[in-house]
């Protein structure tokens, strides 16, 4: 099918001006007054033998000037040719739709998401006027593989069907990844043998997020998918347009290692202003299981400000506790105006204290039993023997206190250093059966080991004690007790022996207390083992009070709960606190849980019953002689709205069960700021530069390529034809 439209159809109003030249050759050819001349008798004798000749030639030099104003009124209108034909090839126009979170931003008196519906009606109305016969697709980017439409025909009734489609759908709360999708949509394309080439229109907010990195480089799946498009093939980007203002709750988090009922915690908002413009200051509201409410003000943010708001918050009962922040709210851009923390709170939290000297009247352990047995700290300390520690089970424990204990066997130094990278903090005391050469060759291996320095000889005289100096007072080892830690170590501790601290050549040990001065020996090491990994805290003394008074005084009661702070197993909530792409997993024991599962949205309309099943078998698995425990899988896809919701267990007996799950917008989709050809062009390879377009507000088709228009042909066929008017008027009248 082969159909000719106009880019410019109001201009064909010119059409009749193709008869100026007509006109003024009548004109010329008006009766003048004959007057007879004997001299012309023979002039016009000439022209009669030669009347048929310079007729002709008037006729050859009137149609072209006819033919250049009307192919000058053609080149104006732009025609052009679709669906196939002679000079035009049929195309694959394949829509991709952004229906991510961002989408909802606010522009005027509607969102982005129906400014993009809007432009994609205008789209399909113009392939249907211009390029009948085409082929047509929809993709949305958060089902890339699962397309709306796929190669339909482009006609008048395609309209009508996408109109009806666009209508059913909604804007999600997760984010796209564009590279994926054009991956995705492109290697399907390519499988369509009818079209030649393949015009891809990406309609969405145009953000930068979506094209860059945050270290301002090129997203390696778009550069990907751009450079896999055929040399035919061309990608054009209409964006929505939005406001790049925007100040979002990015995080909100618990700031200590965990939580326990009776004991306070910090958790702390983190605020950023995400906008091209500084952000006005406003406050931030943090509610507790919907009921108590603490408002906190947050600072004027400079571009690209980040800020921590921290608010302390005691939980009097264990178990399963939602948070959410709430900004003032945003008429642009409110879904990233609050976001919510699901937290599980512990009942307590237990310590492992491995008594390298059981047999003593107090224990290596007494004092720092003591210290955790009291209510307020909400630890549970648990006493074992060195001899015991191979075959004792690390998981429990949050924090195992290794004191004096001669040295771990091979194995459990394995265990630890497993333990550690798993999380779990330890912190080791000195003393005189430790085995210092066996320590270093077991867990200090150069800095290599958990040891944060190696250990030495004895020193010290006890009839000289020596003072202790705090000399890294922003440790997190002093948090919150900085001034307090300062004046117990300077005005309570004598220091009568002590097991000398070695140097760290890898730089990543802190020393946070020294005996005697600010540069004398290493009472107090730490070192933290990375993203993930846990901490260890090392002492040069002992923990039963016969080289240092320390455990004796009220500064053991901080030090022990300080390093409880700063070095127990954190909390690891992300298995229930999701983003839309997540899924929340849970293993049920059939003989304590049914198999059915019910999540219900806390402030939304949304319930839903899930089924937990049994996981697949190997095969020739031997069968299990207990029950296999039900896994249960929820996709986050499967909700429809972000916040807490609650999740009730049922139990054979009856009991409650309930946990809660968080699901919140990516922070992908808070940073707003647009994405132009201009940064296009600076961070991609030239060789794509011809394969993109970014149109302007209100463009879609003709401007996008002149695939299919007539105006090059109509162009050198006007030069063509005024070049022979010019050259056959010159030459005729020259006769």
């Amino acid at each position: 099918m082969l159909a000719l439209a106009f880019l410019n159809p109001l201009l064909l109003w010119a059409v009749p001006l193709c008869a100026v030249p007509i006109v003024i050759h009548l004109l010329n050819r008006r009766r003048f007054q004959k007057v007879p001349w004997a001299a012309m008798e023979f002039l016009l004798a000439a022209m009669k033998r030669n009347r048929k000749r310079l007729r002709m030639e008037q006729w050859l030099v009137l149609l072209l000037r006819t033919l250049a104003v009307l192919l000058l009124v053609a080149l104006v209108c732009r025609p052009q040719l679709g669906g196939g034909g002679l000079l035009s090839v049929k195309t694959h126009h394949v829509v991709v739709l952004d229906d991510s979170a961002s989408m909802t931003q606010r522009s005027g008196s509607t969102d982005l998401f129906e400014k993009a519906q809007d432009r994609i009606k205008v789209l399909v109305d113009e392939l249907a006027t211009q390029r009948g016969g085409d082929l047509f697709s929809l993709v949305r980017t958060s089902r890339p593989a699962q397309p709306d439409l796929w190669t339909q025909r482009v006609s008048p009734e395609l309209g009508r069907r996408v109109g009806g489609l666009l209508k059913e759908f909604a804007v999600g709360d997760g984010a796209p990844d564009l590279g994926a999708v054009l991956q995705t949509t492109g290697n399907r394309a390519k499988e369509v043998a009818e079209a030649a080439r393949t015009q891809f229109y990406v309609v969405g907010d145009q953000r930068a997020h979506d094209w860059a990195t945050d270290d301002d480089k090129p997203r390696p799946a778009v550069l990907a998918a751009l450079g896999a498009l055929r040399s035919k093939d061309h990608v054009k980007v209409l964006g929505a347009g939005g406001p790049p203002a925007n100040l979002a709750i990015v995080d909100v988090r618990l700031q200590a290692r965990l939580a326990i009922a009776g004991v306070p915690c910090t958790l702390a908002i983190d605020v950023q202003n995400l906008g091209l413009d500084p952000a006005a200051p406003t406050t931030v509201a943090i509610e507790v299981d919907g009921q108590s409410r603490v408002v906190q003000p947050v600072p004027q943010l400079a571009p690209g400000e980040r800020v921590t708001v921290p608010i302390g918050h005691t939980f009097h009962q264990p178990g399963p506790h939602r948070l959410q922040a709430l900004l003032e709210p945003s008429e642009q851009y409110p879904i990233d105006d609050r976001r919510t923390l699901a937290l599980d709170v512990r009942d307590k939290s237990k310590v492992l204290l491995v008594d390298g000297q059981p047999d003593e009247e107090l224990g290596e352990t007494f004092y720092l039993q003591a210290a955790f047995e009291i209510a307020e700290s909400g630890i549970e300390p648990q006493v074992i023997s060195d001899i015991a520690l191979d075959e004792t089970d690390f998981a429990p424990f949050d924090l195992i206190w290794l004191c004096n204990v001669q040295a771990p066997s091979p194995a459990a130094a394995k265990r630890l250093e497993e333990y550690v990278a798993a999380g779990g903090g330890v912190a080791i005391t000195s003393g005189a059966l430790v085995d210092g050469p066996r320590w270093n060759e077991l867990l200090w291996r150069a800095g290599a080991g958990l040891l944060p320095l190696p250990f030495g000889e004895i020193g010290g005289d006890p009839d000289k004690p020596e003072k202790a100096v705090l000399v890294a007072r922003d440790h997190a080892l002093c948090e919150r007790m900085v001034d307090g830690l300062d004046m117990l170590f300077g005005s309570l501790t004598l220091v009568g022996r002590w097991l000398a601290l070695g140097d760290d050549p890898t730089g990543r040990a802190a020393v946070v207390v020294r005996i005697r001065d600010t540069e004398g020996p290493p009472l107090l090491a730490s070192r933290s083992f990375g993203s993930g990994g846990g901490e260890v805290v090392q002492f040069a003394i002992t923990a039963d009070g016969f080289w240092a008074n320390l455990p004796a005084t009220p500064l053991l009661l901080v030090i022990a709960n300080q390093v409880h702070r700063a070095a127990a197993r954190r909390a690891d909530p992300s298995g229930q606190n999701l983003l839309p792409d997540g899924a929340y997993r849970l293993l049920l024991d059939p003989a304590v849980h049914r198999a059915d599962v019910t999540l219900r949205a806390v402030a939304a309309d949304d319930e839903r019953t899930f089924t937990a099943v049994e996981p697949p078998q190997p095969a020739g698995a031997p069968a299990a002689s207990a029950p296999v425990p039900l896994q249960l899988t929820v996709p986050m896809t499967d909700l429809r709205t972000v916040g807490a919701y609650d999740v009730e267990l049922a139990r054979h007996d009856g009991t409650p069960d309930r946990r809660v799950l968080a699901r919140n917008v990516p922070v992908a989709e808070s940073r707003l700021l647009p994405f132009g050809e201009q940064a296009f062009t600076r961070l991609y390879p030239p060789e794509l530069h011809p394969r993109i377009t970014f149109a302007r507000d209100g463009a879609t088709l003709g401007d996008s390529t002149g695939e299919g228009e007539l105006w090059p042909l109509l162009a050198a066929l006007l030069l063509a034809g005024l070049l022979l008017e010019s050259l056959l008027a010159w030459r005729f009248g020259r006769r």
